[in-house]
């Protein structure tokens, strides 16, 4: 009997141990996660009289090119492809859009963008 709750008694820390162990190695990694490189996508968006506002992540450490950077964001508006937000254009297409770019999600209400891009729709 004494030998079973001994036994008991070891799997129970084991496993608090394994617990503990995989807690921190998720808070390790929860901010590398952020930082996979990818394709740049519409963390917010805002219309006010007829001008559209973006904030955009470019999902990247540096942009190297900012004016191929700029054709690509304006290609990715026009055929509506960022993934996390989806334009509605049935109504009233806005004439005028402002984009700030960030690097990275978690730069946005720390730093200034790296980029700003302002762009007409007709």
């Amino acid at each position: 009997m004494e030998k079973k709750r001994k036994i008991r008694t070891k799997w129970k820390m084991v496993v608090a141990i394994v617990l503990v162990l995989a807690v921190m190695i998720g808070i390790g990694l929860k901010g590398e996660e952020r930082r996979v490189e990818g394709e740049p996508d519409v963390i917010s968006s805002m219309i006010v009289n007829n001008e559209q506002y973006l904030t955009v992540v470019a999902n990247r450490n540096e942009i190297e090119n900012e004016e191929e950077f700029t054709k690509l964001l304006i290609k990715m508006y026009e055929e509506n492809s960022f993934h996390s937000v989806k334009f509605s254009r049935d109504m009233v297409e806005p004439e005028k859009i402002y984009m700030k770019v960030y690097l990275w999600k978690d730069e946005v209400k720390k730093n200034q963008p790296n980029l700003g891009i302002e762009f007409s729709m007709k």
